[in-house]
């Protein structure tokens, strides 16, 4: 596997399973089509990882209090923080968002495993079985139909699409 470490949160998420990462790709163009269908804007949807030159608009992405905390204690991830868990993090986890809730898990599986061995996993993770890539809230993969392991659908899809 080529280095894929600007896919490795700070906060111990895996960009490659971000729809605003998946859909930078010509294969993920459903993911562009479906946020236009639900009248959200696609400016930014070319985000390349949190460890990347390339970042999502959105401000928690672009401007990340997180990422800024672990670049200036000099980590590459939380979990290898002396502070960790610490109280952003912690309220990271429980904001509301679905795909922040293993946050804490993914950091400590992240310190034991090492970043090489946890990226593979989570690729593996975010994979269907027919080898198509797939995002945290898409339920069927858009290549062969398969239910996918995500986190379900988005809940906050139609609240966006109405602010």
């Amino acid at each position: 596997m080529a280095d894929r470490s600007e896919l490795l949160a700070v906060c111990g998420l895996y960009c490659g399973a971000c729809y605003h990462h998946r859909a930078s790709f010509p294969e993920s163009k459903h993911l562009l089509e479906e946020a236009a269908r639900q009248g959200r804007a696609l400016e930014g949807f070319t985000c390349q990882g949190c460890r990347s030159d390339i970042l999502y608009i959105h401000p928690g992405c672009a401007r990340c209090e997180i990422r800024t905390c672990a670049d200036e204690r000099g980590v590459l991830h939380c979990g290898l923080c002396p502070g960790f868990p610490c109280a952003r993090i912690e309220d990271f986890q429980v904001d509301g968002h679905i795909h922040h809730l293993d946050v804490l898990d993914n950091l400590a599986s992240l310190k034991e495993k090492g970043p090489g061995r946890w990226l593979v996993e989570q690729e593996r993770r975010w994979m269907c079985e027919c080898g198509v890539k797939f995002s945290w809230y898409e339920t069927v993969c858009h290549n062969c139909g398969a239910a996918l392991a995500s986190y379900g659908p988005d809940p906050r899809a139609a609240t966006e699409a109405d602010a």
